[in-house]
């Protein structure tokens, strides 16, 4: 197993984790199918990475990923100057966002 798919299995990890908590924070299915989606995706990545085919889908993924939370975190935020409940939530989600990218990255790297 090469470093890169370390790392996009640990990245697949924290989105499960952080997408748990903010589906508990929030209680939208929607955050939930996203969490589980950008998860499946990180972990279809670390596959093709670790098998060196395919690459292009190892980078491709994390960007679905990271397109998927960054788009919700923008109009979390945007919501989030009248509704200051959502702060957390919009933080949340520009965290996975940030790690979807670093995945992204580090894909696109090894490539």
């Amino acid at each position: 197993m090469n470093p890169t798919t370390c790392i996009l299995l640990f990245i697949s990890l924290m989105v499960l984790l952080l997408g748990g908590w903010l589906w508990q924070l929030t209680s939208n299915r929607s955050t939930l199918v996203n969490t589980l989606f950008g998860t499946v995706c990180l972990m279809l990545a670390a596959y093709h990475c670790a098998s060196h085919q395919q690459m292009e889908w190892a980078i491709m993924l994390p960007f679905f990923t990271t397109m998927l939370f960054g788009g919700r975190a923008v109009g979390t935020w945007w919501r989030s100057r009248k509704e200051t409940d959502l702060r957390l939530p919009a933080q949340l989600m520009t965290a996975v966002a940030a790690l979807a990218l670093t995945a992204t990255i580090s894909a696109y790297v090894a490539y």
